[in-house]
């Protein structure tokens, strides 16, 4: 297959007019101008981007597709495939699906050791059949979770997990190191009372947490089965050097921009949420994404909550004057780099797999028009002018 009349994006440049030739699913050849000869089975792109498929580091949306509602959960076997739809008409070609392993009783059933421990095992168990996209776990472990080691350990060993972050939610630091805001947010979203709220950060103050021996240890194992490592809301120059320790290469949502620029002067991966980049804004009050990204400190970008973000974000950050290929390194080349799948996906290069989306444009919004993988296409939206029906007199 040949994809032709296409604006390629490569990690360096950009190819206006050009060709891709596709072979057993992997990109063959890249070159300027059309092919000498077209087949049946080669696609016009009509000057349409296009772009290698988006891999998104970190990626909520599983739970909240297994619980939509606090009172109902549905089954993995209709979740993970109805998911696996919306994230690939996102342009989304590879998925970490982010859970958060909190405690044994979280007050969230999809954040429960067991519940957790069982989706896990069955994103593995789906993901080896048909699929759109390519599937991936990323266990965010909370570090008040002190029964739960051996579990994580457990998982490690047995290849269930492609990417751990520790996570520190206690309130007072972190994300949470403005009380205020925290409590609002516990009253907002999870509409407790002030009292009720006052007595969960009260109580969450309490939690014990696992010694650096533990989390040590627990470094030390995801570094032998080349698990990438992260940590997670960054909050002093001190919490760098501590994940530095760990071999951790991923530093998650820093807080303020000190932070993050210290991350990336010591070689971290730093990622941002590009919700917060295209809203301009943090909803927990912290650094803004864009200002981070103006400054050079963010390498990578992922939906966090919001999959539809990932593409927007990497189109306002070009629309803004970034180069195209520069801001959809941050949503392809840069985080498969840091989650070290590199050399298979992340960009339109030879010798790589075809996971490509073609955009146009409609004024400054992107129009995802089709999705490759492996050089296949599994999404393609048609789309069409309303036509006006007459009125009858």
């Amino acid at each position: 297959m040949k994809i032709y009349h296409a604006k390629i994006v490569t990690p360096e440049n950009v190819i206006e007019n050009g060709t891709i030739e596709i072979l057993e699913g992997k990109i063959a050849s890249i070159t300027e101008g059309e092919p000498e000869a077209i087949g049946l089975e080669d696609i016009d792109a009509a000057g349409r981007w296009v772009l290698p498929g988006l891999v998104d580091s970190h990626s909520d949306a599983i739970e909240l597709e297994l619980e939509p509602r606090p009172s109902s959960t549905f089954p993995i076997e209709i979740s993970f495939f109805e998911l696996e739809k919306k994230l690939a008409g996102e342009g989304i070609t590879t998925i970490y699906h982010s859970l958060s392993l909190m405690e044994e009783n979280a007050k969230k059933w999809i954040r429960q050791n067991d519940t957790v421990l069982q989706v896990i095992d069955d994103i593995k168990r789906l993901s080896a059949g048909k699929q759109l996209i390519r599937h991936k776990t990323h266990l965010r472990y909370e570090i008040t979770n002190t029964v739960a080691v051996e579990d994580v350990k457990r998982m490690m060993k047995d290849g269930k997990i492609d990417q751990l972050s520790f996570m520190d939610h206690t309130p007072g630091q972190g994300q949470f190191r403005d009380l205020e805001v925290h409590k609002r947010l516990l009253m907002e979203h999870r509409h407790f009372t002030e009292e009720e709220a006052k007595q969960v950060i009260e109580d969450s103050k309490l939690l014990p947490k696992l010694d650096g021996e533990i989390l040590t240890k627990l470094s030390e194992l995801a570094a032998e089965y080349d698990i990438p490592l992260a940590s997670h809301d960054d909050d002093t120059l001190e919490k760098i050097e501590l994940v530095k320790s760990w071999n951790a290469v991923i530093s998650e949502f820093p807080i303020e921009l000190d932070v993050a620029v210290k991350a990336k002067e010591e070689g971290l991966y730093v990622v941002m949420g590009a919700p917060n980049a295209l809203l301009g804004k943090s909803h927990s009050n912290n650094v803004s994404a864009l200002e981070a990204v103006q400054t050079g400190a963010v390498d990578i970008l992922c939906s966090d909550y919001y999959p539809s973000s990932l593409l927007h974000a990497a189109f306002k950050l070009y629309k803004g004057g970034m180069p195209i290929y520069q801001a959809f390194n941050m949503v392809s080349l840069n985080p498969a780099k840091a989650l070290g799948i590199d050399a298979e996906i992340g960009s339109i290069e030879e010798g790589k797999l075809a996971d490509l989306i073609f955009i146009s444009e409609e004024g400054v919004r992107p129009v995802l028009e089709m999705v490759m993988v492996n050089g296949q296409v599994v999404c393609q939206m048609n789309y069409h002018h309303h036509a006006a029906v007459p009125i009858p007199m």
